[in-house]
């Protein structure tokens, strides 16, 4: 009983600190955009390619198989698709909303990602939403309302541009999601982001290299770029996978509210973001949809196992 609620602690601890430390890596990718002259495309290259690098030695020294899907072509063809359409947009649109307006506002935003796979559930599939996702969609579609317009549907408060990369954000996170699913069926999912951040890092360095934008290497730009690179890429990966062993991804899913909370608090408390009280109930709506979906999730597992109970009661103890 110690080592089962030690182990859901450890989990609840990992994925907690996995989620904050994305949330203070796009406060600190804020932080880079106002006081140097990088860019998007700049960070992004540089972010990837340095985490791929660093997932490469993290593989090597632990005896991760990476080589075995070297042997499959029509893996890698799928190791391609997700680099060009998951990590690569996920992580670019999500540092041009950030540069676009600030890291909370982009962060929120970003968080729809849920409610986009719901709607392509929809469309593709035919999958109606169940009541929790019809009512994640509703709050997630009047809370980016709120936050982006402040009630007045004549007025934008943040810049189109924001508002264009945010929402693509969102629906590259789904893509992020949805894409790779078949491979980690096969393969790990270290293996996977080890060839894909590495494949994309090198891709960004192709349009732009890291070398073209010179970045005055002062003990605050160094420190940023470390954390942006090893914190809120490397670890924040690692301790997110290292959770899922302990607790159940729909609890993973709820600490993931960690992300946008630790984002916003930086960013209002040391970068000088103003957030207004509908900005906030606007923000708190689309938060909220990870709780409702994950809640939902939490009661169609519950309905599996009892299902399964029922099936098979002499396999209960």
């Amino acid at each position: 009983m110690q080592t089962s609620f030690n182990r859901e602690l450890r989990g609840i601890i990992l994925a907690s600190v996995s989620a904050t430390f994305w949330g203070v890596s796009g406060a600190i990718a804020q932080a880079l955009f106002d006081t140097t002259n990088i860019n998007s495309i700049w960070l992004t290259g540089v972010r990837m390619l340095g985490a791929g690098i660093g997932f490469l030695i993290y593989s090597l020294i632990m005896h991760v198989d990476l080589w075995s899907i070297w042997r499959h072509p029509g893996d890698l063809w799928q190791i391609a698709a997700y680099t060009l359409l998951g990590l690569m947009p996920v992580q670019f649109t999500y540092f041009l909303a950030v540069e676009a307006s600030n890291a909370a506002t982009a962060t929120i935003l970003q968080f729809m990602g849920p409610v986009f796979i719901a709607l392509w559930l929809v469309v593709a599939h035919h999958q109606w939403p169940t009541r929790p996702e019809g009512l994640a969609i509703m709050l997630a579609l009047i809370g980016s309302f709120l936050l982006v317009t402040h009630g007045n549907p004549a007025a934008l408060v943040i810049s189109g541009w924001a508002l264009l990369w945010g929402l693509l954000s969102g629906v590259s996170s789904a893509t992020n999601t949805l894409l790779p699913t078949k491979l980690l069926t096969k393969y790990s999912a270290v293996t996977v982001n080890t060839w894909s951040m590495l494949l994309g890092g090198l891709l960004f360095n192709l349009v732009q290299p890291f070398w073209s934008i010179h970045v005055p290497l002062t003990l605050g730009n160094v420190s940023r770029l470390a954390f942006v690179i090893l914190f809120g890429t490397l670890l924040a990966f690692l301790f997110f996978l290292q959770s899922l062993n302990d607790i159940r991804p729909t609890v993973a899913s709820l600490l993931d509210a960690f992300e946008p909370l630790a984002a916003t608090i930086i960013a209002v408390t040391m970068l000088g973001v103003h957030f207004e009280w509908l900005d906030l109930f606007g923000s708190l709506l689309i938060i909220s949809t990870v709780f409702i979906l994950a809640i939902g999730q939490r009661h169609n597992d519950r309905a599996a196992d009892d299902f399964k109970a029922a099936r098979h009661p002499d396999d209960e103890p």
